[in-house]
């Protein structure tokens, strides 16, 4: 057999002075403190020899425990094991440092919805026309600093990561997901009434976040009819929130490039939208229960047209954008309409859901279509249906190209050769800002 080569052991200086846990193990420590590298790669109690308890102040018993132990070949004390009333003149007592767990995150499943959401989950909410470092870092960063000071939004970026890894397979308690989305909402709601001006930030990150965590009432088997027009009015609540907080604001908040949306040409859009939609809308009467509100359903129809502008320039991150952002442009007065589920309000809804469906690769606009519009088919009744006959069509489908076709009522269509879905190959998503609901800069 081949000799191996002696190779002599590197020489290093021995310390004495590292936790029991190293020792333990044979391995050098770090000998950090209140909790060394190895023992926070490992998530145990690190536990240093000769700690003493007295000079603590009297807070520090809800931050430490005091072990006692007969010498440091014993096994590591494990956080928590009970205290021997006597100690032997030859005990040794050690402090066991607690792992660092930030303010607001309750236990190891919290700390794992919260490191899936810097993670992952932040990246379905990367705007701006697609994945960018300054978008990444406000996702990543500063809206986990808000939700530091504002538990209602922490909440809601658990509940948020919660549902994504259930969505996943993973296993999270289904009760833990309940608790994360009912203190969100709640807490939620009560910041907007108490309007505090330390929370408008969080309210900011929460506004838009809750467009996502409220879109899972479209997967739950008991959801009410029409959940489509309650998701519309939160994403309404949108610029609600920005009425209370003004623009300097959002700008000190650091969340400004959250909320950029491409701009719309209202006047060119119109010429985009579909004819059997603009003869729905422009051949309503006098004594028509919608006549006084035919200017409405033509703003939303205009809205639209930007959609069926975008689609012939093929998939693009322009075009994703426009269809997460569209309810974020409609006017207010149609949200009743749409409550009270007129046929018109519900036929628009209808044509919109078929552009959700380009959409579906996103987890938190999964599964919002096809149940939606076999409601709104239900619910218009046959009067109305020969208005939905595209819906109809898209309403089971899954190839993205078929959809377009049939937007576009274009059996031949083909995406241009030009891939306009990568972010840096159109130029047009350096455009978006913050932009009014009338689609213009301001």
């Amino acid at each position: 057999t081949t000799e191996k080569p002696y190779h002599s052991k590197r020489p290093h200086k021995k310390s004495r002075a590292g936790c029991i846990n190293c020792k333990k193990r044979k391995v050098k420590c770090s000998e950090e403190r209140p909790t060394c590298r190895a023992c926070t790669l490992r998530r145990e109690s690190c536990i240093y020899p000769g700690s003493k308890s007295a000079g603590q102040s009297p807070s520090a018993s809800s931050l430490s425990q005091a072990v006692a132990v007969r010498d440091s070949s014993l096994p590591s004390v494990r956080r928590g094991a009970p205290q021997s009333p006597h100690r032997n003149a030859g005990d040794v007592v050690v402090t066991t440092e607690p792992q660092f767990r930030p303010t607001g995150v309750g236990d190891d499943i919290d700390m794992k919805m919260l490191w899936f959401y810097t993670a992952e989950a932040c990246n379905s909410f990367s705007i701006e026309g697609g994945r960018s470092p300054t978008i990444d870092h406000v996702l990543k960063v500063k809206v986990v600093e808000h939700a530091f000071k504002s538990p209602f939004l922490m909440q809601c970026l658990m509940a948020l990561s919660a549902l994504q890894l259930r969505g996943l397979g993973q296993e999270v308690p289904y009760a833990k997901t309940l608790a994360y989305q009912s203190k969100a909402y709640e807490g939620y709601r009560d910041a907007i009434e108490a309007a505090r001006p330390a929370d408008y930030p969080a309210l900011l990150a929460c506004s838009l976040l809750m467009t996502a965590l409220s879109s899972q009432m479209f997967r739950e088997a008991d959801t009410k009819p029409l959940y489509i027009v309650d998701w519309m009015a939160v994403w309404r609540g949108i610029g609600l929130i920005i009425e209370i907080i003004s623009p300097q604001s959002i700008t000190d908040s650091g969340l400004a490039v959250l909320f950029y949306r491409p701009p719309i040409d209202v006047e060119k859009t119109g010429q985009f939208i579909p004819n059997n939609l603009l003869f729905m809308v422009s051949s309503i009467k006098p004594g028509d229960a919608d006549y006084e509100h035919q200017q409405t359903y033509y703003t939303v129809l205009k809205c639209m047209g930007s959609l069926y502008a975008e689609l012939h320039h093929g998939f693009s991150s322009i075009l994703d954008l426009r269809i997460i952002t569209f309810f974020s442009f409609m006017p207010r007065e149609f949200i009743p309409l749409a409550k009270e589920h007129r046929p018109r309000a519900l036929v628009i809804l209808g044509y919109y859901l078929c552009f959700a469906k380009l959409n579906n690769d996103l987890w938190w606009m999964q599964g919002i279509s096809d149940r939606e519009i076999k409601e709104i088919l239900h619910a218009v009744g046959k009067p109305w249906l020969h208005l939905l006959h595209v819906p109809r069509k898209i309403m089971h489908m899954t190839d993205k190209i078929q959809i377009m076709k049939t937007i576009l009522a274009h059996d031949t269509w083909a995406p241009p050769d030009q891939d306009l879905s990568d972010n840096d190959r159109d130029p047009r998503v350096k455009q978006p800002g913050i932009v009014s609901d009338n689609g213009r800069h301001y």
